[in-house]
Formats: C-alpha cells, sequence, structure tokens
C-alpha cells in the first residue's frame, strides 16, 4: 500500500512539470512541491521535529498547510490542524491535549497563538507564513523580538540533511479534533493507511476522475472533508489543485473556476444553494469546464439539488462521512443519483444499521449507522473510555455514526436524524452544551438549551434559549456578547430568547424536540 509520503514523491517522478498547486495565480509544478517539502522537512529535522511529534496548523487555506503537512507525514510527525476561526482558549486546550510542540501560522491569527505559547510552555516554535510585503521591517522585527519564526526565511537557509522517509502505513498522520456530546474536542487519531485507503475507495467510486481534472479546493483544509476530498485525493490522481483562501468575494470563484478551467468542485449545500442566486449563469452554461459537482457535511435539500441540476447541467453528487472515517463514507453513484440519499456505500466500506442494545435492525427499518473499513480511526487520542464508546464491538471494527437512517431496497442510505444533537454550520460542527456552557456561566443563567434551526438552503442557524435565577437580570444583547467572546463566531447563537420557562420530561431533561418547534 502507498504511504503518505508517496503521494507527491510518485507525481514528482511521473509527471514532475505538471502543476501541481496554484495559488493567487502563482503555479507549482510536481517537481517543484516535492522540492519544497523535502527542503521543508529538512528544516523541521533541524529544529527537532521527530517522528511522533505533534504539530500545530493554523492557516487559512495555502501551499503552506500542503507543504508543512508532506514534510511533517516524510518525518513520521503528525499534524494538528486547527480551526483559524476559534479563540485562543479553545487553541490552547486542543494544543494542551495533544501536546503540540510547535506551530505554523499566518499574521491574522498570530496573537491568538503567542496567547497560546504564553501559557503553553511546550509549545516551543511559533513558524509565520505569508508574511505580506505591506508589514516592512519594523512589523516583522516586532514579530522577531517575540521569538516568532519566518517560513520563507527558514526555507531560504541552506537546507540541513534529510532524515530517511518515514515508512508504516500504520503510523498517525493527522490528529483532527472533533468535539463529542460533552462539547469538549477529541483527537481522531487518521493513520496513513486510513487516509490512502479512503482517497482509493473514493476514486473507485467515481471512477471517471482522471488526472486531466482540475479540482477547486475553496473548503477550509482543516476540515477532512476538504483535505480528503479537495487535497489528498487530486494528488493522488496527479491532478491540479486550485487553493482558494476564501468564499469572499463570490466573483473571485466563478472567475476562477473559468480561468482555471475547473472540472471538480466541493462544496457544502449553501454554497449550492448561493449559486443557484446567480443570475447570469445561463449563456455562461455552454462554456463552463465544470464536470462533475460533490457535497457533503450537511444534507442537501432535494430542492437545491434538482434546481441546481437543472440551473448547471452538471450532475451533483451527494456523499455522506464523518471525520473519525477519514472522512467519506458514501456516495451516490456518478450515473444513478437519488436526490435525498447519501448514496451508497464506498467499495471496501460496509455498513450495519443497529438498534439500542447493538442488534442488526430488520431491512428498511431506522437505526444508527454503524461504518466498518480501512478508512475508520484508529481511535481518540489517550482517550480510552471515548473510543470504546465509539466503537459497537471490543475490537473496533464497527465505528458508530451517531445518526440515525436506514437502508432501502436499492442499497441506497437514508438519514433520518442525529442521534446527536450536533448542529451543523456551513459544514463545521457545532456541539450544543459548548455554547450552553458559556451562557450558564453568567451569574443570572439558570436553564440554557442550544439547538439547531435548518434554513432554506440546507444550512443551520444556532439559536439558544435561557431561564433567568429568581431576582437576577440579563438581556438577551448581553448573554450574545457573552457568547462572541468566547467562541469562534459560527458557534455564536444567531437568536437568543430568554423565557419563563423551558420545556422538560418529567426527569427534567429539557426536551429540544419541543424547542426545535418554536
Amino acid at each position: 500500500m502507498l504511504i503518505l509520503n508517496e503521494l507527491v514523491e510518485r507525481q514528482a517522478k511521473e509527471r514532475p512539470r505538471e502543476t501541481a498547486l496554484v495559488f493567487k495565480g502563482q503555479a507549482r509544478s510536481y517537481a517543484e512541491l516535492q522540492a519544497d517539502i523535502e527542503r521543508w522537512a529538512s528544516v523541521l529535522a533541524s529544529r527537532g521535529i521527530k517522528a511522533g511529534d505533534r504539530f500545530g496548523l493554523v492557516l487559512k487555506n495555502s501551499p503552506e498547510f500542503v507543504i508543512t503537512f508532506f514534510a511533517l507525514v516524510r518525518l513520521g510527525a503528525q499534524a494538528v490542524p486547527v480551526n483559524f476561526l476559534l479563540k485562543a482558549d479553545e487553541i490552547l486546550y486542543i494544543f494542551h491535549d495533544a501536546g503540540v510542540v510547535s506551530v505554523i501560522t499566518q499574521p491574522a491569527f498570530l496573537e491568538n497563538v503567542l496567547e497560546v505559547q504564553k501559557r503553553l510552555p511546550s509549545l516551543r516554535d511559533v513558524i509565520v507564513a505569508g508574511r505580506g510585503r505591506e508589514e516592512g521591517e519594523e512589523g516583522k522585527k516586532g514579530k522577531e523580538d517575540r521569538g516568532v519564526l519566518f517560513f520563507d526565511e527558514l526555507m531560504s537557509a541552506s537546507p540541513s540533511s534529510l532524515p530517511p522517509s518515514f515508512r508504516d502505513p500504520e503510523g498517525v498522520a493527522m490528529i483532527i479534533y472533533t468535539s463529542g456530546t460533552t462539547g469538549k474536542p477529541k483527537g481522531a487519531l487518521l493513520t496513513h493507511q486510513n487516509f490512502i485507503s479512503n482517497v482509493g475507495q473514493s476514486h473507485a467510486m467515481v471512477t471517471s476522475l482522471n488526472s486531466r481534472d482540475v479540482f477547486l479546493c475553496l473548503l477550509p483544509m482543516f476540515h477532512s472533508f476538504a483535505w480528503t476530498a479537495c487535497v489528498l485525493l487530486p494528488i493522488y490522481l496527479g491532478c491540479k489543485v486550485v487553493i482558494m483562501e476564501s468564499i469572499q468575494p463570490f466573483g473571485e470563484v466563478i472567475k476562477q473556476i473559468f480561468k482555471q478551467r475547473v472540472s471538480i468542485f466541493v462544496a457544502v449545500p449553501p454554497i449550492y444553494a448561493a449559486l443557484l442566486r446567480i443570475p447570469f449563469w445561463g449563456p455562461m452554461r455552454w462554456i463552463s469546464p465544470l464536470r462533475i459537482c460533490i457535497s457533503g457535511a450537511a444534507a442537501l435539500p432535494v430542492p437545491v439539488h434538482g434546481k441546481f441540476e437543472k440551473k448547471f447541467g452538471v450532475p451533483l453528487i451527494e456523499g455522506y462521512g464523518l471525520t473519525e472515517a477519514s472522512p467519506v463514507v458514501s456516495l451516490n453513484p456518478e450515473n444513478n443519483r437519488r436526490a435525498g440519499t447519501i448514496g451508497k456505500p464506498l467499495p471496501g466500506i460496509k455498513i450495519r444499521i443497529v438498534g439500542k442494545s447493538g442488534e442488526d435492525v430488520p431491512p428498511g427499518e431506522v437505526g444508527e449507522i454503524c461504518i466498518r473499513g480501512a478508512n475508520v480511526m484508529k481511535g481518540y487520542y489517550h482517550q480510552e473510555k471515548a473510543t470504546r464508546e465509539a466503537f459497537l464491538d471490543p475490537e473496533r471494527h464497527w465505528l458508530r455514526s451517531g445518526d440515525l437512517g436506514y437502508i432501502d431496497p436499492e442499497g441506497y442510505i437514508h438519514i433520518s436524524d442525529r442521534k446527536k444533537d450536533l448542529i451543523i454550520v456551513k459544514g463545521l460542527n457545532v456541539y450544543p452544551k459548548e455554547v450552553e456552557d458559556i451562557l450558564l456561566s453568567h451569574p443570572a443563567v439558570h436553564d440554557a438549551a442550544v439547538v439547531g434551526m435548518a434554513d432554506e438552503t440546507g444550512d443551520e442557524i444556532v439559536r439558544a434559549f435561557v431561564t433567568l435565577k429568581e431576582g437576577k437580570r440579563a438581556d438577551k444583547q448581553e448573554l450574545l456578547k457573552l457568547c462572541r467572546g468566547k467562541l469562534a463566531t459560527y458557534k455564536c447563537p444567531k437568536d437568543l430568547e430568554i423565557r419563563q420557562e423551558l420545556p422538560k420530561n418529567t426527569l427534567g431533561k429539557i426536551l429540544k424536540r419541543e424547542l426545535r418547534k418554536l
């Protein structure tokens, strides 16, 4: 089996001059990308990074993200990508839990990272990538005075000797933190084999993908869906990857699709809903390079699916996955799509639908979706109890998804509901308890409940309900401000209601299903 180190190595040998990455109009060939990876691996090794070390990435989409990941796995180190929207306290928890020893970031997130370093003595090097020319010598010196290192300068220094390439397919390549129902993030251990298997499984399902395709990486690379579908898969195939930092401005996305002749577009449902609002697409449909569109990370509304395919004349393939499965589990067959389903399991992946006691339910009945395959994680980093609970069996063969669904007679999987109270905002996970804990930290709040409310695009918004302690006062804006100061923006409630009481069952548990009806 291939290991991740060999993905770029192989393409650099077979198609050295072919473009690997395009970022802000600058192209890197596969040979150049491999040279950058080897140089950066030698730099990191000279800074003390070795097999088994955890290395943080707080970056927007960029070549540095790709180069750093492949340099790390070449050394046998483990990448710990972090959502750059997180606040310092949130990053600190993850870095402390993972034992991160060094980090690469960008100027926009440097203050948060330096705050983390101040409170985490084990965090040695803070490296800044993408330092803008406009910063000037004064700004640069200010960062140097605080011990900050710079990617460009480290890369331009004389290379050190390069250690032998890491070669263990069972070795952990990335730890992606995903919150559980407790609200505390857990690090999913994803190996070389997990990722390579999932890439191969995905290609086996969408067999028309080939080296001539051009992928657009628009979704954030710290997200497992983007990382596998928009980076690893195209590199595995030898494709060109067009990297974009942000979906805004949206006109730039359209411009890059045509300029770079993007053929494979991967996005989340709200983006497809936004594309439906483009008024001028009609005549452009006939010259569009788009060949396949893929949707994941949240349920795609059936009306959006139908309208998109009609307007753009391109197949829209809906799939399903979760971080713990590296992440793709199922996809609709390219030529036999069924709207409203998440398709069929990828080749090499098995699905079971089980009841509360772990027994298989009769065909067509709803139960929890459980997954088996070489793509399933090793477990959660140093959390044995959580790992045991994540699997159906002691041997850790069958991963519990936490989602409820059923399989129809033709083998298509239907999602009925989420077992967990997970909220998905623009493809990013929000766990209610994390938000509830912030609200409950206010001295006037007695009870708090947070739910997700679907909108017409298939996205969800975070909505909060609270009751106040007798004799205490707080207003809506005060509580929303508290959340904004403690949580990443996408986790903050878009609406908050102060109520006299919250609906509860006889055991005093808040009935969130009743709140969703309000």
